[in-house]
């Protein structure tokens, strides 16, 4: 991830202010498995004292969302297949229940942003700009299951979704143009506005599995999930 990505801020901040950026960066699958962070380079992108970043990934590490990596510093950890393959399985369930609550109780302008975010997403496939299809996608995700409106149902997705943002930046570009999850992501919100709590939760499933056996596919002999190697020119 290019350090520049991450914002300016201006006065020394309290820790959780960094936890919050460094979280929405994982969330969003700014870091790569087995990347190394170090406090002094996000100290320096942020223009920052090394003391809060430091408070900031001891917290991350403490919840299991990173590593402890060598000399102050965090790594993101490695996903094996198997273990991807259970957050899939776990997600569903519960990305499933958020949703057919959501299509119990969206209201029209529930659905109408939700629309509003999938035109988004649609349009930044066919412009080819993909630097921000992940924040985006997790958006229009995030968007349908607070539209739920169940608080504790979404803090857990949120922690799921912070264990495998690194592997769904695996999606981009390859996966993201076969455009199976636009189509999914239609048929999730077709079904919330006709308040079919099945329909939405089956379109919610089938994206997330889709895309899983994509990732899984990219596992390699060990087991463990990785960007493939370019092909050479």
């Amino acid at each position: 991830m290019p350090l520049t990505d991450l914002p300016q801020i201006e006065r020394e901040p309290l820790w959780d202010r960094v936890y919050t950026e460094l979280r929405d960066a994982l969330l969003g699958g700014k870091f790569s498995p087995g990347e190394k962070i170090t406090i002094r380079s996000i100290a320096s992108a942020m223009g920052i004292s090394p003391t809060p970043v430091r408070d900031a990934l001891t917290r991350l590490i403490a919840e299991r969302v990173l590593d402890q990596g060598p000399q102050g510093s965090a790594i993101v950890p490695a996903i094996t297949a198997e273990t991807f393959r259970q957050i899939v399985a776990v997600r569903s369930n519960l990305e499933g229940m958020a949703t057919a609550e959501a299509a119990r109780v969206a209201t029209p302008e529930d659905v109408a942003e939700g629309k509003r975010r999938l035109e988004l997403l649609v349009q930044l496939i066919d412009r080819g700009e993909f630097d921000t299809y992940l924040d985006r996608h997790r958006e229009f995700h995030f968007h349908i299951y607070r539209t739920a409106r169940m608080g504790v149902l979404m803090e857990t997705i949120e922690n799921l979704w912070l264990r495998s943002g690194p592997v769904l930046n695996l999606v981009v570009p390859d996966y993201v143009l076969r455009r199976r999850g636009s189509d999914f992501h239609r048929g999730a919100l077709e079904a919330i506005e006709a308040h079919d709590p099945k329909g939405a939760r089956s379109a919610i499933v089938a994206d997330i599995e889709a895309a899983g056996q994509y990732i899984l596919s990219l596992a390699d002999a060990a087991g463990v999930i990785r960007r493939p190697e370019a092909a050479p020119a």
